[in-house]
């Protein structure tokens, strides 16, 4: 947790992109921290790079603010622990310009870490500040070991500061699976070299299909390669100079 690039415990590892869900007065929260406030010009939508992560995947955070907004961001893993992942060690600046922005926006991750399961984000962004940051004597402090501890400390924090609710929330939710595997290179076959052939002498294939040695001569009989001279006709001689060369012998009253 201490390395910027280290593996983000909390998150992300499958996502329903739920993008733009606004709160809205009666709208049930799926598990939620805060509870709904009152319709505001502010509006907030929060969604990830992807629905769904295998454990071991490095993921992106998208939201988006209809204003200038102080934003905080909620991770509810799937066995119930609730932490504070924007802002964070990394990245404490979490007043915002109008607009999309993504996460991380540093030299950290947010990698997929077990356990496995459907996990949530909650985004909750106000035009002042709400004083939710927290110690960061980890990377991603925890606030509650469930959702439900977690509301009441959050939602008793803000109605100290502002008792007429003046922010914005929204969800998206993700489903982690099974660790990432890489995929295995097919490899590729090496092809087996094929020997040398040689055929028999044709006038095509001049000189005997194999190294000679000197003195050596060679020459065809109509069916095969012979040692030798012919008592007439042509053949092949291995000079000292390490080549073939071509001769003729011609026997008047030879036998």
């Amino acid at each position: 947790m201490n390395n910027p690039r280290a593996r983000l415990g909390v998150l992300l590892i499958g996502i329903l992109a739920l993008s733009g869900i606004v709160a809205v007065a009666g709208s049930p929260a799926p598990l939620g921290l805060i509870i709904d406030p009152t319709p505001d010009p502010l509006s907030v939508s929060i969604w990830t790079s992807k629905s769904t992560y295998t454990i071991g995947e490095n993921a992106t955070i998208f939201f988006h603010v209809s204003q200038p907004a102080y934003v905080y961001i909620y991770d509810i893993q799937p066995d119930g622990i609730v932490r504070l992942i924007f802002p964070n060690a990394y990245s404490q600046g979490n007043y915002v310009s109008a607009g999309t922005h993504s996460l991380p926006d540093g030299l950290y991750k947010f990698t997929v870490a077990p356990p496995a399961g459907t996990e949530q984000l909650q985004i909750l962004a106000s035009p002042m500040s709400l004083g939710l940051e927290l110690p960061y004597s980890e990377p991603f402090p925890m606030v509650g070991p469930n959702p439900g501890a977690a509301t009441n400390d959050i939602h008793a924090h803000i109605m100290g500061i502002i008792p007429e609710p003046d922010y914005a929330t929204a969800w998206t939710s993700f489903t982690i699976i099974g660790y990432y595997t890489p995929p295995v290179p097919t490899p590729t076959p090496t092809p087996t070299p094929t020997p040398p052939s040689y055929t028999p002498w044709n006038p095509f294939y001049p000189y005997p299909p194999f190294f000679g040695f000197p003195g050596g001569s060679w020459y065809w009989d109509g069916s095969e390669w012979q040692y030798g001279v012919p008592s007439s006709g042509w053949y092949w001689y291995w000079g000292t100079d390490g080549t073939w060369h071509f001769k003729i012998r011609i026997c008047f009253g030879c036998n």
